[in-house]
């Protein structure tokens, strides 16, 4: 890197750096997602949303239908409005009342006293419970296993080879740097766009150029924003991952993470699709801003570049296809759609690794087209302060 370059780029990270609206907005989300699971964490942390029996809540059942056995501790030989009373003189907490068209009717009556909402108060699946217990007793391991599903079922996913297949555990980490790349898009694009647009606004530009040559000057914003972009994108997903691991072991949580396959190579080339998609993007936005006076003009202008960027998303459908279409492969080819198309096609597993290394390389060298450009834009109109026209628009001004 040239030691014009760096500096520029050192100066502009520490200029951002020491601004509070960067890390206001860097650290806003974060406390906002950290603060929301500590709320949660401390109001559900003595809350047993599925309240179960204990040695101080006392039962009464009615059970005309006969479905409990005969040594069932609970059922009662009184009537319904006999269990009623009893729970309304304090004799017993909660009263079951089976009546003997359960079979068909499918329902049982539940009585208790509640006051206020009681969202989390004792409910009526405290029968099944009963009901599931009592049966136990009277049939074997297997019919209670068969009956309750209370076993595991291992998915073994295999390919026509025969060899082990595993495409959604394959498919997260890919699809990961893709929501990574998306964040990027969301918290850099505005950036890029003002850090040129704004030097031509404060008529500055003019006496950078007397000291920093544009190449210099571009290449070294373009590599601050890069890194303040990772800065902001690393303190979103820190967070993220810290809550991945201390919800290791929730149900939904553990078996995502035991389906997580590591692939270094498909990991590497994910990892690099998504620096040359960024230097492509940053690229991008800074060439749009050099040919604008203003950030509404340049925001109007990057619109299209973003919607065609996002293109490949309309079109999921078929990149989850084996065999991919000529629309596809348009659009895994096509420098702006190309970053999006290469991490849909590599999470479902539809791309080879020879088309992925072509779709990089697509993208590297448009990353590096796209930043001479912005170069020899930001060359030609630092000191113009109205959008840059094409000849045939400026000749057709002069006519007039």
């Amino acid at each position: 890197m040239n030691s014009f370059t760096a500096k520029v780029a050192k100066f502009e990270i520490i200029r951002q750096l020491k601004k509070p609206a960067f890390w206001a907005a860097t650290l806003l989300l974060p406390l906002l997602i950290g603060g929301i699971y500590f709320i949660s964490f401390i109001s559900t942390k003595d809350v047993d949303t599925n309240p179960t029996l204990d040695e101080n809540t006392t039962v009464a059942i009615t059970d005309d239908a006969g479905v409990f056995g005969p040594e069932a501790p609970f059922v009662i030989n009184g009537d319904k409005e006999y269990g009623i009373e009893m729970v309304k003189n304090g004799e017993v907490d909660l009263y079951f009342y089976i009546p003997k068209d359960f079979v068909e009717n499918k329902k049982a009556e539940f009585y208790h006293i509640s006051e206020g909402l009681d969202i989390f108060n004792y409910d009526g699946n405290i029968l099944k419970s009963l009901l599931m217990q009592d049966a136990a007793t009277r049939v074997d391991e297997l019919d209670i296993l068969a009956l309750t599903g209370g076993f595991e079922i291992v998915d073994n996913k295999i390919t026509k080879d025969g060899e082990d297949s595993n495409a959604l555990g394959k498919a997260i980490i890919p699809f990961a740097i893709g929501i990574l790349f998306f964040m990027f898009i969301a918290l850099c694009g505005n950036r890029f766009l003002l850090t040129v647009v704004e030097e031509k606004e404060n008529r500055i530009s003019e006496m950078i150029l007397t000291s920093v040559s544009p190449r210099h000057l571009i290449v070294g914003k373009i590599i601050a924003m890069l890194v303040l972009g990772l800065i902001q994108i690393l303190a979103l997903a820190i967070p993220v991952l810290i809550l991945v691991f201390l919800n290791r072991d929730n149900q939904l949580m553990a078996p995502i993470i035991a389906m997580i396959e590591i692939d270094p190579l498909a990991i590497t080339l994910s990892v690099i699709l998504f620096v040359v998609s960024s230097v492509f993007y940053a690229g991008t936005c800074t060439f749009v801003g050099s040919l604008v006076s203003t950030a509404k003009d340049a925001s109007s202008f990057i619109g299209p570049a973003i919607i065609m960027m996002v293109f490949p998303l309309y079109f999921i459908q078929m990149f989850m296809m084996s065999d991919p279409s000529v629309v596809v492969q348009i659009m895994t080819y096509f420098p702006f759609t190309a970053p999006i198309a290469l991490m849909l096609r590599s999470g479902f597993g539809t791309i080879s690794t020879v088309e992925y290394l072509i779709g990089i390389l697509v993208v590297a060298v448009s990353s590096v087209v796209m930043t001479r450009l912005a170069v020899v834009s930001f060359q030609k109109n630092a000191i113009n302060f109205g959008m840059a026209l094409p000849k045939w628009l400026k000749k057709e001004r002069k006519k007039r």
